[in-house]
């Protein structure tokens, strides 16, 4: 059998998609490593590279003391958790355009 134009080379191509695909996963896995941490009027926000937040802390001297750590807290919680979400909802936009074709690990993130 002839193989068309243009095809020859699908061998190539998959070749090239799988190695880009385990860059992918090892790129997620040294992002997960990586830490970013921002201070901005007295609140300091450390997440890590995946955008998966780490901690919070507020400058004392902007609440009540007493309530200081329930707030970290709080706004910890909602932070994970708006980050959860915006995860969920990508893959499913994602999974609008891709229909039920399986993706691999790293793209779907």
């Amino acid at each position: 059998m002839k193989i068309p134009k243009g095809l020859g080379n699908m061998g190539a191509i998959l070749k090239q998609a799988q190695e880009a695909m385990k860059r992918a996963e090892n790129m997620e896995k040294e992002l997960r490593n990586e830490e970013v941490e921002v201070e901005k009027d007295g609140v300091r926000v450390r997440m890590n590279g995946a955008g998966e937040p780490l901690s919070i802390s507020i400058d004392p001297s902007l609440v009540n003391p007493d309530e200081l750590e329930n707030l970290e807290d709080c706004l910890l919680l909602a932070l994970r958790e708006a980050h959860a979400k915006s995860v969920e909802l990508r893959q499913e936009k994602l999974k609008e355009i891709t229909g039920d074709v399986p993706l691999p690990p790293g793209l779907g993130l």
